[in-house]
């Protein structure tokens, strides 16, 4: 019978002991996985594996930014926040 994708993924990360994609480590973990799928390091302006993973992989990315807008982190709202335009009608209330 031939393996998944989630199959082969879980038997690689269990082969090379990424269990934990927290940190710094979990992004050497998580490089090591892009790696493996054939993204390598390269010399333009978004290089490092995982950057030409995401380059690639559009999805990826917005999987990451539904990820963050499903997150109730109040630091992460906060700085948001500080980042936005106030909106005309915020400016007239004032």
């Amino acid at each position: 019978m031939e393996k998944d994708m989630e199959e082969l993924l879980d038997e690689f990360c269990d082969q090379n002991r990424l269990h934990s994609f927290e940190g710094d480590s979990g992004l050497e973990r998580f490089t090591k996985v892009v790696e493996a799928l054939g993204y390598k390091a390269h010399r333009f302006k978004w290089g490092t594996p995982i950057e030409v993973f995401l380059s690639d992989n559009s999805g990826a990315i917005e999987a990451v930014i539904e990820w963050i807008g499903s997150r109730n982190i109040p630091e992460w709202k906060e700085n948001l926040e500080s980042n936005l335009e106030e909106d005309e009608e915020d400016e007239v209330e004032t």
